[in-house]
């Protein structure tokens, strides 16, 4: 410590009452800059300087600021912020001693910044816990004499008053953060900590960021199923246009937050350009991206923004990366319990779908459950069921909700036209975000109706596709994979259904139709001709009626059945004059009687004892018994070139035209 004249110094009850004051402030926890300004006017009285300053040094070391002044040159000196290398405390700073020393003959000073009136100066070095935070410098004394040793010792029992004022502003500054932490960890925890719905938890956890982070606009963002982009489920602050914002998942700055899984801090965007990807254009300038987690499984990111530059602290990057951890945890929790809560009401859904629809016959029945079944699970506002006009080769309409069914009803997609059609002609489910956008909706678009977004997916029995279904909504909606697959599975329980009640529902009409037509026939059969003319009328009427191809009429003896009629069979491939009772088709039918109705003719084994009908590679194959009393005394069969599954209204109805047109009867008489 240098050395100098002494002057006559103050009271010893001056020197206890300034030390006194000071002890009161730093005690009573009034701010540290009020304290700091108070030892800076106790030095005054201390030292009998003109101007009294203390100077903090930044936290990489380089720089000096002072903060508190008094006396004389404050509009000069107060506020300052120098290079310590160019301040006259730097050799205190750098040493850690206390020093006086002349500015006016160089003394130690480098610096130009300090006024030229300056003529002496005593610096004493602020030590925090070991370290050199800064200085206290007392200016030209009163007296115009140098500094003195007394006067050096004054200012370094005041260092030690800053020193210790600087602690406990530290202290007081880390309590009020953990204080804030615990405070906003505990918001946060009770407010979505205490739900499993979803929407809840993330309209809480936005709240709970909203109220204790300064922003102009929080967002969280998550990964869509398929783990390529970012998505905004929820805001604060942000405008129609902004929501529309998606960041890409492999994009370099939510990449590495996402996988490092620390918050990013962006303390000013203008000098950091390359995290502009993650913020919102000419609103930001500061930021904090805190990556949400659950596990060790990223969900998304949480993005708390202001337009005022460095307005986050690495407190506040620590606490909103607490935030973010906590609400992962609680919005996996509620994925989980929503997931399992979904699985088992679509179970019970399935398990009722799949009774109704396959307990009935009911074409219509059939549709409105599966569409009412659609509209309850996907929580959707508009659907339809389109079934293939396989006539005219078009997507026809056959059930909708929420749309004004005359105007859907007259878009009929080709295979290929629209989003509908393009899915029956791939047979590939899809989900479309913005249906109006979509290139595929432009041949047949739908979005007219007010569909925003849509799932299509296709119905198929076999290989044979029968139609779609599309859940659709009229506002902007993600689908998830869960929801497509839930109603590729609707669609592929009900497809069978449908095809069996239309099926059915076709059979009746035609049976209808062929029942007043066989009757009349019959009545005129079984009375205006000759017996042998019979078999042949027969077989004619019959192919015409069932919409056959082929149709034989065999007479049955005790040992074979031998052939009476034909009607459109080639004249390269005739049918079998004769075959053995029990043998081949005719013959099992001849032996059991009953009726034999085979689906795929190829398939059958029985088959394979004509040979002509390798060659002629016919569908499908129907024939039934022709009877007097009990006994079998003939076979009408028809052969169809597409394979057909013939129902039991159709077996009863055939039989029925052969016994009120007394086949039986003809046959028996010309076999005797």
């Amino acid at each position: 410590m240098a050395t100098g004249p002494k002057t006559a110094p103050l009271k010893r009850c001056d020197q206890q009452e300034s030390l006194r004051r000071i002890s009161r402030a730093v005690s009573s926890r009034e701010p540290a800059s009020d304290i700091l300004q108070l030892i800076a006017r106790e030095g005054l009285l201390l030292t009998t300087a003109s101007t009294v300053a203390i100077g903090i040094r930044s936290d990489d070391g380089k720089m000096i600021d002072f903060t508190a002044a008094a006396g004389e040159n404050l509009d000069e000196v107060l506020g300052l912020r120098i290079r310590c290398e160019d301040s006259f405390a730097e050799s205190s700073i750098r040493t850690g001693k206390s020093s006086a020393f002349a500015l006016s003959s160089g003394g130690t000073s480098k610096s130009t910044t300090i006024p030229q009136e300056f003529r002496n100066a005593a610096v004493a070095p602020i030590i925090r816990e070991g370290r050199i935070t800064g200085a206290l410098c007392a200016m030209n004394k009163l007296e115009g004499v140098p500094f003195a040793a007394d006067d050096v010792r004054a200012l370094e029992a005041l260092a030690d008053y800053a020193a210790i004022t600087l602690v406990l502003a530290e202290s007081i500054r880390e309590c009020g953060n953990k204080s804030r932490e615990a405070a906003v960890l505990y918001d946060a925890a009770r407010s979505f900590g205490g739900s499993l719905n979803v929407h809840d938890v993330i309209n809480s956890l936005l709240d709970s960021v909203s109220e204790h982070f300064q922003h102009q606009a929080a967002v969280l963002f998550l990964l869509n199923d398929e783990r390529t982009h970012l998505f905004i489920a929820a805001d604060r602050g942000l405008t129609d246009e902004d929501r529309e914002i998606q960041l890409a998942a492999d994009g370099l700055v939510t990449s590495g937050v996402m996988e490092s899984g620390k918050p990013l801090h962006i303390q000013d965007i203008f000098a950091e350009r390359s995290y502009e990807s993650v913020t919102i254009p000419g609103r930001t300038r500061s930021a904090i991206v805190a990556p949400v987690r659950s596990w060790n499984d990223t969900l998304g990111l949480l993005i708390v923004s202001t337009n005022i530059p460095n307005a986050y602290s690495s407190s506040d990057v620590d606490l909103l990366g607490a935030v973010a951890a906590q609400s992962g945890v609680a919005i996996a929790n509620a994925w989980l319990y929503e997931d399992a809560t979904r699985r088992a009401e679509e179970a019970t859904a399935l398990y009722d779908l799949s009774q109704h629809v396959n307990a009935s016959l009911h074409l219509d029945r059939v549709l409105h459950f599966v569409a009412d079944s659609v509209v309850n699970l996907l929580k959707v506002d508009k659907f339809s069921l389109m079934l293939l006009d396989t006539r005219e080769g078009r997507l026809v309409t056959r059930v909708c909700r929420g749309l004004d069914a005359a105007k859907f009803s007259h878009l009929r997609p080709r295979p290929g036209e629209g989003i509908a059609g393009w899915v029956l002609e791939w047979m590939t489910p899809t989900a479309v975000a913005d249906v109006a956008a979509d290139a595929r909706n432009a041949s047949c678009p739908i979005h007219g109706e007010g569909v925003v977004s849509t799932i299509c997916v296709p119905m198929a029995v076999g290989n044979d596709e029968i139609g779609v279904m599309l859940a659709m909504s009229s506002r902007r909606r993600l689908f998830t994979v869960a929801e497509m697959e839930l109603l590729y599975t609707i669609a592929n329980q009900s497809a069978v259904a449908i095809a069996n009640a239309t099926m059915y529902q076709d059979a009746r009409s035609k049976s209808t139709e062929m029942r007043r037509y066989f009757h009349r026939v019959a009545r005129a059969l079984g009375s205006a001709l000759e017996a042998q003319d019979v078999p042949q009328l027969l077989a004619d009427l019959v192919v015409e009626v069932m919409r056959a191809d082929r149709c034989a009429v065999y007479r049955a003896d005790s040992d074979a059945v031998r052939l009476q009629a034909t009607s459109r069979f080639r004249a390269a491939s005739p049918p079998d004059p004769m075959m053995p009772i029990g043998e081949g088709l005719a013959g099992w039918v001849a032996r059991r009687g009953k009726p034999l109705a085979i689906e795929q003719l190829s398939e059958d084994p029985r088959a394979r004892a004509h040979a002509w009908l390798s060659r002629e590679r016919l569908g499908s194959y129907l024939a039934v018994p022709l009877k007097s009393g009990r006994r079998t005394v003939g076979v009408l069969e028809i052969f169809t070139q597409e394979p057909r599954k013939f129902v039991d209204e159709e077996i009863k109805l055939l039989t029925q035209f052969a016994r009120r047109a007394r086949v039986a009867e003809r046959l028996v008489l010309d076999g005797a």
